[in-house]
């Protein structure tokens, strides 16, 4: 770590009036959006402080104060309950006006204490890393379903607007600027087919058939940490993206990553397809730590949000590739082609099995969960 890096650190540190000697500094290096240290802090009584600093992406997130204001909210709300059972939120630590963030060098710095014992998981070795995940998003939505919508900002508008996303994506097809268009015809078919199936979800919060709740919006088994030996979970991370949405999109693009059978871009298509194995101990734990709270309307569409988001995102990889490819970074010709057909292959496999996806759904809201 360069001497400059390290005054950086120094700094933050100072700001929450933090003292003592860094120890041990170091870059994590598994995070695509923030810059994440880990270090060591020993104070003159000789106590370690384990703690995490991370500099918020300024480029991504273009409004930090907006993120932070929202991440404040539903920390408190939690702290405000008193809630047993497994797995919370972690909460960020406040400099001494009260803010849960500082400043350095005209970046936005935050620090929260090191979770000990915690590990996360980028690939499933055991069907029991699916099951935590889930209930710790479904938890996370059952702590949360009653704060009020108006605390929260939409940090990022129509994110999940799904009629908004189909008619970018058409508006694209239909300017072709590099004359892309005609050679993925049969792709573009499929959301001809589907437009309307996968606006549904939109259309009925948009007349208020189903509610507004609080989402975390990046619903990866890996934005859990859990216990290193018993896989109990114990906190949800990266909450940069929590704002009103739809449950259903949070559980559907949590099944979208994790029950796959394939990587996301995936090119020989015969290795895609729902696994429902995956599928079912991920829906048991989200199913099982929303009890009591969902509409009857958010149950019987939940496996549509799994459908949803898949033909949402399929439809903006194809669009930046008609488009030259410039919002997703590719590292092979066709990169994005090869993720759109793999993500259409997904949700085609998912509407064969939709109706066990339904099954899974209403059996899974019952019985004791695991934890709690």
């Amino acid at each position: 770590m360069s001497p400059e890096a390290r005054q950086t650190l120094e700094k933050v540190l100072e700001n929450y009036r933090l003292s003592g000697t860094i120890t041990h500094a170091e870059q994590c290096v598994s995070g695509h959006i923030n810059d994440t240290y880990m270090v060591t802090l020993v104070g003159a009584d000789g106590s370690a402080d384990e703690l995490v600093l991370q500099k918020i992406n300024g480029y991504v997130f273009k409004d930090p104060k907006k993120v932070m204001h929202n991440i404040r909210e539903v920390t408190r709300h939690v702290q405000g309950k008193e809630i047993s059972g497994s797995c919370d939120i972690i909460p960020f630590l406040d400099d001494p006006q009260g803010r849960n963030y500082t400043c350095v060098a005209d970046q936005y710095w935050r620090v929260c204490r090191y979770v000990k014992d915690s590990v996360t998981h980028d690939f499933v070795e055991d069907s029991r890393v699916l099951y935590s995940a889930g209930y710790a998003f479904g938890r996370f939505q059952s702590m949360l379903c009653d704060l009020p919508m108006k605390r929260l900002y939409e940090t990022i508008p129509d994110f999940h607007n799904t009629r908004k996303r189909l008619d970018a994506f058409f508006a694209a097809v239909d300017e072709d600027p590099l004359g892309r268009a005609a050679d993925v015809r049969d792709s573009v078919d499929f959301f001809v087919q589907h437009r309307e199936l996968a606006c549904r979800l939109a259309d009925l919060q948009k007349t208020g058939a189903i509610p507004l709740r609080v989402t975390h919006n990046d619903t990866k088994y890996n934005n859990i940490l859990m216990h290193k030996d018993s896989l109990e979970p114990l906190c949800v991370i990266d909450l940069d993206t929590v704002m009103p949405g739809l449950t259903a999109h949070d559980f559907g693009d949590a099944i979208r990553f994790a029950a796959n059978t394939a990587v996301e871009d995936e090119h020989d298509l015969a290795k895609v397809g729902l696994n429902l194995e995956h599928y079912t101990e991920f829906t048991r734990g989200f199913m099982q730590a929303c009890q009591g709270f969902l509409t009857e309307r958010e149950v019987e569409t939940m496996a549509l949000g799994a459908v949803t988001i898949t033909i949402e995102l399929a439809s903006r990889f194809l669009a930046d590739h008609i488009g030259g490819d410039k919002y997703f970074r590719i590292h092979r010709p066709n990169h994005n082609l090869d993720r759109a057909r793999c993500q259409i292959r997904l949700a085609e496999d998912m509407l064969a099995k939709y109706d066990a996806m339904c099954r899974i759904v209403e059996d899974s809201l019952y019985g004791q969960p695991m934890y709690g």
